[in-house]
Order: structure tokens, then sequence, then C-alpha cells
């Protein structure tokens, strides 16, 4: 049976290689830091100073201009274009009132009409097919209340009756 263990790298131990601070590679550093006059003439063209604050973002490129100022349109349209785009905007609105009126002035017409239309068909039912008598004694009223045929009971305009006669 194959072993899957790495024996090549077996001081680091079996976890792998670990960040260990080596003395070797310290030393080395200390003695390269002490070469000031070396590293200035190198490194002056990589040194950048931004004038703006770095907070931990030092992958992110610094603003040439702001993200609005990116967005504003060049093809800004003449005076008369927007005014007629005006007058467009205007004469739309005023025709969407008219129509809004005209619809509310025909919901009331058909309330009007189907109030109409009721009142015709009670009138009707009143008129035809039903007989009615006038009741003056309070005492037969209240048993009729009492009784089962309260339903039957109605109160009538006057002017209903005399139109009956």
């Amino acid at each position: 049976m194959a072993c899957t263990l790495d024996f090549r790298y077996l001081d680091e131990g079996l976890g792998g290689t670990r960040n260990k601070r080596k003395r070797d590679d310290n030393n080395n550093n200390n003695d390269s830091s002490m070469d000031l006059d070396d590293d200035n003439n190198n490194n002056t063209e990589k040194i950048i100073i931004s004038t703006e604050k770095c907070r931990g973002r030092k992958w992110k490129q610094v603003r040439q201009q702001r993200s609005s100022s990116s967005k504003v349109s060049l093809n800004k349209s003449t005076y008369e274009e927007r005014a007629k785009a005006k007058e467009i905007k205007k004469a739309y609105k005023e025709r969407i009132t008219e129509l809004k009126e005209e619809i509310r002035l025909n919901k009331v017409e058909k309330r009007k009409k189907n109030e109409e239309r009721e009142k015709k068909k009670k009138e009707n039912i009143f008129k035809s097919g039903t007989m009615y008598q006038k009741i003056t004694n309070p005492k037969t009223l209240k048993k009729i209340q009492k009784s089962k045929d309260r339903k039957k009971l109605r109160q009538v305009p006057d002017d209903m009756l005399k139109k009956k006669k």
C-alpha cells in the first residue's frame, strides 16, 4: 500500500510549511537596511506622494473627476425644443384633466339615471298588482306589527294614495 505522506519536507512537520521566522533571513535583511544611500538612489522613481488621504485602499486609483460630471450629457437641447416639449406636456395634462372631468360627469349622470329608474320601479310595483288599504286605527297597527304579517305593513305617502283613487 502506498504512503500518502511526503517525506521530502519532513523537517517542516506533517502539517506542511510553517510561517516561522528564520534567523538567517532576518540577518540578511538587517545588513541591507543599513545601506540607506543605495536604497534612495534606486527608488526615487517609484515613490509617489498622493495628496488625498489613503485609508487602506492602496489599489484604488485617485479620482480625476467627479462621477456626476461624467453623466452630464453634452447634447443639450435648444430653448425652442424645450419650449415645444413644455407645450406638449401642458396640452397632454390639460387633455387628461378634461377626460377625467368627463368621466366624472358620466358617472354622476349614470347614478342619477339609476336612482330615477329605481324610483319608477317602486312606483310601478306600488301601482300594479298590490292592493293597499289605509289603516287609521292604532290598535290594528299594533296587532299587525306583532304578527307575522309585519312585512306587509308599509308606510305610503298620501299623494300615492290620492293618485290611485
